[in-house]
């Protein structure tokens, strides 16, 4: 299930750039653990609550971040399979984002980074 939940560094920049949505994880930090900075955590139901501010990040699926995008700023992506390589697009543009990937989930991942990078 963990594969459903962007990574923490996008997570992480999505926070910044003010995503606040309900989500069914969350990346908590572990203090001082230079191993394992961060820890998903899912939970089952909308109604558990954290009560951390400082370390704790909304962990958005990846259908969630990129609704946000779509709604909040117009993007709508799409992923492009070109014989087993695969390639991002915003809808209504023919500009490329990110790289080729090998597989449709790395394509989500390099679009969701281009996504962060343009709305910076």
């Amino acid at each position: 299930m963990e594969k459903e939940f962007i990574p923490y560094e996008q997570a992480l920049a999505l926070k910044e750039l003010g995503f606040d949505e309900p989500c069914f994880g969350y990346y908590i930090g572990l203090g001082d653990n230079k191993e394992t900075p961060f820890k998903l955590i899912q939970i089952q139901s909308e109604k558990e609550q954290f009560n951390w501010v400082d370390n704790v990040c909304h962990a958005p699926l990846y259908q969630q971040a990129f609704r946000w995008f779509r709604e909040k700023y117009g993007y709508l992506p799409n992923i492009h399979d070109f014989n087993g390589n695969f390639k991002a697009t915003l809808s209504g543009n023919c500009n490329w984002l990110g790289s080729w990937t090998k597989t449709y989930e790395e394509a989500e991942l390099e679009c969701l980074k281009k996504l962060i990078e343009i709305v910076k």
